[in-house]
């Protein structure tokens, strides 16, 4: 599948798999098999001081992580389970606009390590970062996510 097509795919599968997507507005803007980044407008994510929602920040953040893992595994052709095993976020700064989450592909050495790690144990853990910055480039949000792929029985 090209990566249009995996970027409709994701959509296709979160929106109707999360009910959370289509409540926030999110969207899989671009998927080009290096980066992923998913967006979700300020209005639908915002709290009482006119900026994004500290609740809303993380969940993107986590779906997109999620998404780049359920895309790489559908690419390495691993089937199984996606769990998020581990989330950590820093709040850096406000955020005033529309909320932009982006994460680049791992390292060859991780997905190799991800694709070994599947193949023995019938488990795979992806580590990964996601940003969401400000209008001018400015990081407001980093998150370090840890996902697990594991097998099904």
């Amino acid at each position: 599948m090209n990566s249009e097509q995996a970027r409709q795919a994701l959509q296709a599968f979160v929106t109707q798999h999360v009910p959370l997507v289509a409540a926030a507005g999110i969207e899989v803007d671009h998927y080009d098999a290096q980066s992923l980044v998913l967006s979700a407008p300020l209005d639908k994510n915002i709290n009482d001081k006119g900026t994004a929602f500290g609740g809303s920040l993380y969940n993107l953040c986590v779906v997109t992580g999620w998404g780049l893992t359920w895309l790489l595994s559908q690419e390495l052709q691993l089937a199984g389970e996606i769990v998020v095993a581990k989330g950590e976020i820093e709040y850096l700064r406000p955020l005033r606009g529309r909320l932009i989450a982006t994460v680049a592909r791992p390292e060859q050495d991780a997905l190799c390590h991800f694709k070994a790690g599947y193949a023995r144990r019938g488990k795979a853990v992806l580590q990964q970062t996601v940003t969401i910055p400000d209008e001018t480039g400015t990081p407001c949000v980093r998150f370090q996510g840890k996902y697990a792929l594991v097998a099904e029985p």
